[in-house]
């Protein structure tokens, strides 16, 4: 099994065919269909079913491709590092960041850690938070930014903020006097939108107090959220830094003790850094 054989399956499945894998790998299809067998017979199963228009993986393909795409990123990485050794730079910190937002103590940390150590660079991996938890327990990434909650048993980190959540949307989706701030009961009668994560949570407060409030819809991205409020759907309940997602819309800050999202920088325990990870770990 080589590094040619794997770009042959990733770029045959992603395309949908042979004759399509080979067209993006700039090579004719006999080669690519001889690499194909070759690491079926080496892998001792069949790894695609070929029909007539398209190929479709079988479970031990969706497997082998699984594991070919970690490899192909991180040979990818590891060509760019070899790249900044050669001008002379430390190699690069391959950071996982939440897609929602990470706020500006995070930013202003980064900006002290590139003065002191400007020949580092960064590679970044966006995924919401269980995708990231994930690449870390893969080791694609050496530390990740992260949004609780999340399970702390396999990984160890470091507060960087909390946020209070907001309520975001349309203007004239909100009561007519606009408050200073909202308490949770405050949006009983008010459709809202919240990422899925925090629904139990939120719901949880709500039944100490007893009440509920009603979600139009729930998803797995606070941008989707966004979206969602951006077409006038509903109230967006997300956390603070994620507003400057948002355009033109309207926010109020939610006053509920019980009620934050912390940003955390996390990495796998037990999991020796390298040094560009380790410096960045220890002077964050």
């Amino acid at each position: 099994m080589n590094l040619e054989q794997l770009d042959c399956l990733i770029a045959v499945v992603e395309e949908g065919s042979i004759s399509a894998g080979a067209r993006r790998l700039n090579l004719t299809q006999p080669p690519v269909s001889l690499q194909l067998q070759r690491l079926e017979a080496e892998c001792g199963v069949r790894l695609l079913d070929r029909g007539s228009r398209r190929v479709r993986m079988t479970e031990a393909g969706k497997s082998l491709y699984d594991t070919a795409k970690r490899i192909q990123s991180l040979t990818l990485a590891a060509r760019e590092d070899m790249k900044n050794f050669q001008l002379g730079k430390k190699g690069s910190l391959h950071l996982g960041m939440i897609s929602s937002g990470s706020g500006r103590k995070f930013f202003q940390g980064v900006r002290y850690f590139l003065q002191k150590y400007p020949e580092i660079s960064f590679q970044l991996y966006e995924g919401n938070t269980y995708q990231l938890l994930d690449a870390l327990e893969r080791e694609t990434v050496d530390l990740a930014v992260i949004r609780t909650p999340f399970s702390r048993i396999r990984v160890e980190g470091k507060v960087l903020c909390r946020e209070p959540f907001c309520a975001v949307g349309s203007r004239d989706l909100f009561p007519a006097v606009l408050p200073e701030a909202f308490a949770l009961k405050d949006l009983q009668e008010l459709s809202l939108l919240v990422y899925r994560r925090w629904e139990g949570i939120i719901q949880e407060v709500c039944r100490k107090q007893g009440f509920s409030l009603y979600f139009r819809c729930l998803t797995d991205d606070a941008r989707s959220c966004l979206q969602w409020a951006q077409a006038g759907l509903g109230l967006a309940l997300v956390p603070e830094s994620v507003i400057s997602l948002s355009h033109g819309l309207t926010a109020v800050p939610i006053r509920e003790e019980q009620l934050d999202s912390q940003v955390c920088l996390v990495r796998k325990k037990g999991r020796p850094l390298h040094e560009s990870a380790r410096l960045f770990w220890e002077n964050y």
